[in-house]
């Protein structure tokens, strides 16, 4: 999994911008389970081991409320089968799950007779994983995508709370349909003050 996606197509308007968490907030997995370098698995098969553990204040998709959120970043070690697969990806902490002691012992033998194979995988570097947003607008009459694209602002940074108020600024109805879609990015999950950091990425026409 190369990217996490949220998407306001099927959400409500957006919430004022509310103050963020507590950035000490630390979620049931964090106390009781998961930790960075813990060997797990994670929502694709395979054993893999976590490298970073992210605490943020999202959207609820259901009210649009903020929300206490936790993405855990894994990079895959083997297949099930004990193959070479070296991978990364990021999912919500219940999708991972530590290995059990009879799978973690077979893995610490497996790592003792594959010195070199472990000595790769820890200098193995995961790939950028962004978060992306879809918001929708309504189609503007008489204006092509690459039109309505040169109305954002490329370098503007927005947090998920700040971009339906903003599209809305600039006359989109985003309850509308049928509908465009405006992307936003956060690359490698940006987070500052509590919250990821997005800018706007491209129209989509659907």
């Amino acid at each position: 999994m190369t990217l996490t996606e949220n998407s306001g197509i099927f959400g409500h308007s957006a919430a004022p911008v509310p103050g963020p968490l507590p950035c000490c907030w630390v979620g049931i997995y964090m106390t009781t389970e998961l930790k960075v370098g813990d060997w797990v698995t994670s929502y694709h098969q395979g054993i893999w081991q976590i490298y970073r553990i992210l605490q943020y204040t999202e959207k609820d998709p259901l009210s649009g409320l903020p929300s206490p959120h936790t993405t855990i970043f894994s990079k895959r070690f083997v297949s099930s089968k004990f193959k070479r697969s070296f991978s990364q990806e990021c999912c919500h902490p219940t999708f991972v799950e530590k290995l059990n002691p009879e799978i973690l012992a077979k893995l610490e033998t497996f790592i003792e007779q594959n010195a070199k194979l472990h000595r790769l995988f820890t200098e193995y570097k995961p790939k950028t994983i962004d978060s992306i947003y879809n918001a929708r607008i309504g189609i503007p009459k008489g204006k092509t995508a690459e039109e309505i694209e040169t109305l954002f602002p490329k370098e503007r940074t927005f947090t998920i709370f700040e971009i339906e108020p903003f599209l809305r600024s600039l006359g989109f109805d985003t309850e509308e349909l049928p509908s465009w879609t405006a992307q936003f990015v956060s690359k490698g999950h940006v987070c500052q003050d509590g919250y990821l950091v997005y800018k706007f990425h491209r129209i989509m026409e659907f």
